[in-house]
């Protein structure tokens, strides 16, 4: 009898061990990336340097409001893929991205409560486009839109001081989830150069020592 119960068990162990493979091989696991960008005007600072500055929530597309890659099929056809998603939503990790790459420039520093008095300026954006472009499977592209606001506080109100949609297409070598992450990185640190030569111009610079 024990003999007995010995191989039923052997045989019920070798029965899951085989379906749980089975799963496994049937449904492919997910894959998660997160976003991430180069700092560019990083300098040493005392947290007084650069004025303060609140960074609002950014607002996203409703069409690219998800976690999956989103790809562009053709001018109407979009396509999202269910294997591939970012860690968290896009807009929320890309508003972290910009404010920590804002607050560790020279430019600015964090807001030290939310009161009118102290913030001297605030940053609103949308999300207008993060996709894939795959109409030419030959030639992918990132392709990453973000309108930024940025606002004066002038005692009463703000005054916008820069109000710009910024784009970027990245060329990617192949289709690969890998390196289209990378593609949109590098989207949002063209924009981000962009933005600051736009604040350069607007006669926002550094304070002096």
């Amino acid at each position: 009898m024990k003999t007995k119960n010995r191989w039923f068990l052997v045989f019920l162990s070798l029965y899951i061990m085989t379906g749980c493979a089975n799963i496994r091989n049937e449904f492919q696991e997910k894959s998660l990336y997160r976003l991430q960008a180069q700092s560019h005007m990083a300098a040493p600072k005392t947290p007084e340097t650069g004025e303060s500055l609140l960074v609002k929530r950014f607002s996203i597309s409703p069409e690219f409001e998800t976690n999956s890659f989103v790809y562009r099929l053709s001018p109407t056809r979009f396509s999202t893929d269910f294997y591939n998603n970012f860690i968290v939503s896009p807009a929320r990790m890309i508003t972290d991205i910009i404010q920590e790459d804002l607050w560790a420039s020279p430019l600015f520093s964090p807001v030290p409560t939310h009161t009118l008095e102290d913030i001297r300026f605030q940053l609103w954006g949308k999300v207008t486009d993060f996709y894939g472009d795959i109409q030419n499977p030959e030639q992918p592209r990132a392709i990453v839109g973000i309108r930024l606001i940025l606002e004066k506080n002038n005692g009463d109100s703000f005054t916008p001081v820069i109000n710009k949609t910024y784009g970027a297409q990245i060329e990617l070598d192949a289709l690969d989830p890998g390196l289209f992450t990378d593609g949109l990185n590098k989207g949002i640190n063209q924009i981000l150069e962009a933005f600051y030569k736009d604040m350069a111009e607007a006669g926002l610079t550094p304070p002096k020592k």
